[in-house]
């Protein structure tokens, strides 16, 4: 049965019609969502965290120039952006928000991606464009980081251009950093992720441990390769190895200054010498001299980005209440204003002293003991205090918590007995013993 021409005409108007809301239902959405697409330029060199926090774990970092696509708008002073294959954050200080969204973004580190496919490389990001040359799978490829749409900018041997995203390992191998020079440690050292003392510690290096470094310096602070590991330590703990070139060997730590107000650091010895930083009261440099005796002229030698630079001679920093606390260094003395402010029942706490039976912490100044009051009947405060650095150790640069006869370290992730030592204080029943990195 066949319906009339009248009919079979208003049926393939509906059905042109149904066709026509059908598409424009499905590419609604995706204009919807290029007018939402944001990128921003980096103003200069900038972290990717995990978290919208400095102290945040770094994912990556971002070259000046370069742009980024946002997830987000910004919150409390940080743009969510794709990076890595997660949502990233970075400081909206360092961003400025593109006129017209880019085409090509950073969206993960440089390193090297392999093809799990065979896959054309192409001359421009779309599969229209010219197929330079096809891979194989398991071709190794180098990446910058940059995506545009669904490639990656990709280059083998001396072919670049453009390759499937999808076509690639999702993770990027980094490759690690030239190194130029090999030293020893001669302290224990925090293998930070960034240069700042605030920042989380990836490992801790033994004394006399070996590591490798690149020749780059921040402030007080050189990058290193420890076991495959990439990080910054405290310059002027490290020794180079015999015939190091001269031009690498590195100024060694004599003494440990805190400054007490904003001191300029300058290149010689010279008030009218150029200022390489001005940096903040209470921070901690390494002087290249005994106690950080200024010389004739009224400076003294202090070890920044690497080499010796000079400083004023600078006031003690503000007294923390005795002599032994005042004489800890700038971990255990940070560790002490947090336990003041967090736990206010404390109120007995030491520090540095001259000898110790056990261990060199408490006279090298990187041991604090926190005396819990009526600790027989107050155990849970005691508790509380051990957990809090427990859960804090990176953080603080802590190596160590002891409490209530037992050890705590971040190699058992558990608490260990300790042999009976004879009395509640040696057995450390009533105070909680925390050990810190040098700082």
């Amino acid at each position: 049965m066949h319906a009339p021409r009248g009919v079979r005409a208003v049926l393939a108007w509906a059905i042109v019609t149904a066709v026509a809301a059908t598409l424009a239902l499905v590419s609604a959405p995706q204009a919807d969502a290029a007018t939402k697409t944001t990128t921003y330029t980096v103003a200069s060199a900038v972290w990717v965290r995990a978290s919208r926090s400095t102290s945040g774990k770094i994912l990556g970092q971002l070259a000046k120039g370069k742009h980024v696509l946002a997830t987000g708008k910004a919150t409390a002073g940080w743009i969510p952006v794709t990076y890595a294959g997660r949502t990233g954050y970075v400081s909206s200080s360092y961003l400025k928000k593109d006129a017209k969204a880019a085409s090509v973004v950073v969206t993960g580190p440089a390193g090297t991606k392999t093809s799990t496919m065979k896959v054309p490389v192409r001359t421009k990001a779309k599969v229209s464009a010219t197929a330079i040359k096809t891979y194989a799978k398991g071709t190794v490829m180098a990446v910058t980081g940059e995506t545009s749409g669904i490639y990656t900018k990709v280059t083998v041997g001396t072919v670049k251009g453009w390759a499937s995203t999808r076509r690639l390992t999702t993770a990027t191998s980094v490759p690690l950093p030239r190194t130029v020079a090999s030293y020893t440690t001669t302290d224990t050292l925090a293998l930070r992720v960034d240069a700042s003392v605030n920042s989380t510690n990836r490992v801790t290096i033994a004394t006399g441990s070996t590591v490798a470094a690149t020749g780059v310096h921040s402030g007080s602070y050189s990058q290193v390769v420890y076991k495959a590991k990439v990080g910054w330590v405290i310059t002027g703990y490290l020794r180079a190895a015999a015939g190091t070139d001269a031009a690498y060997v590195l100024p060694m730590r004599v003494s440990t200054l805190t400054l007490a107000a904003a001191t300029p650091v300058l290149a010689k010895a010279d008030a009218a010498a150029d200022v390489l930083a001005t940096v903040p009261a209470g921070t901690t440099l390494r002087g290249t001299t005994s106690d950080g005796v200024p010389l004739a002229n009224g400076y003294t030698a202090v070890i920044w980005n690497g080499t010796v630079a000079w400083i004023t001679a600078a006031p003690a920093a503000v007294s923390l209440g005795s002599s032994s606390l005042d004489k800890l260094e700038p971990n255990g003395k940070a560790a002490v204003l947090e336990v003041r402010a967090k736990f206010p029942q404390i109120t007995t706490i030491y520090g540095w002293r001259s000898s110790s039976d056990y261990s060199s912490d408490h006279p090298n100044g990187r041991a604090v003991d926190f005396m819990i009051p009526d600790y027989k009947n107050n155990t849970a405060l005691g508790d509380a205090v051990a957990q809090y650095f427990i859960d804090n150790l990176s953080r603080v640069h802590g190596t160590y918590v002891i409490w209530r006869q037992r050890i705590w370290t971040p190699y058992n992730g558990k608490w260990k007995a300790m042999e009976d030592r004879g009395s509640d204080t040696a057995n450390h029943m009533n105070h909680v013993h925390v050990s810190f990195e040098p700082s």
